[in-house]
């Protein structure tokens, strides 16, 4: 019993002051993320297969609508214009934000499961968008390149993951629970 003690602990912490403990854990949970997202290991055998794998997905999607293109590793090119898809460009932290805050909130873990793989789903689908359209606007619009880049695409990918957050959430809260 005494190996159960820290759970119960936390459980009547969770209860007592439920605000605190989800920043709480959602702070660790991010905390966490950055220890793994840093670690060389990780960004050679995960992270980097993952952007990898984004430039080809990215590549041909753009053959697919008509834009002669060749990718090579990271990196998608044509003849005026190549973008390299880096650590940062894989959607890896607006992901951990939306992961965060669906396994801090309690709720069952069915209710985790479904709310994980649509949410991330999604925004691996919407960060070959991202990287697409950045691609066009290269091409096309070079002037505001960095500006899509920087400023518009990391704005949408925060307001697509709280936003897929809050509609998980809403699923949880309307849903009745079942044991």
């Amino acid at each position: 019993m005494k190996l159960l003690q820290p759970f119960n602990a936390a459980g009547q912490l969770a209860r007592k002051y439920p605000v605190f403990y989800f920043v709480a854990s959602a702070g660790a949970i991010i905390v966490l993320f950055y220890i793994f997202y840093r670690n060389p290991w990780l960004e050679s055998h995960i992270f980097s297969p993952m952007v990898h794998f984004y430039a080809l997905l990215s590549g041909k999607l753009l053959t697919l609508i008509g834009y002669s293109n060749s990718v090579n590793g990271d990196v998608i090119f044509s003849s005026g214009f190549s973008v390299g898809i880096k650590k940062g460009c894989d959607a890896a932290e607006p992901m951990a934000i939306f992961v965060a805050g669906v396994l801090a909130f309690p709720s069952l873990l069915r209710q985790k499961f479904i709310g994980l793989a649509i949410g991330l789903f999604i925004m691996f689908l919407l960060n070959i968008a991202r990287i697409t359209t950045l691609f066009l606007v290269g091409i096309n619009f070079p002037d505001f390149f960095e500006s899509m880049h920087i400023a518009v695409w990391q704005v949408v990918f925060i307001l697509v993951a709280v936003g897929l957050w809050f509609l998980w959430l809403r699923y949880v809260l309307i849903k009745p629970h079942k044991p």
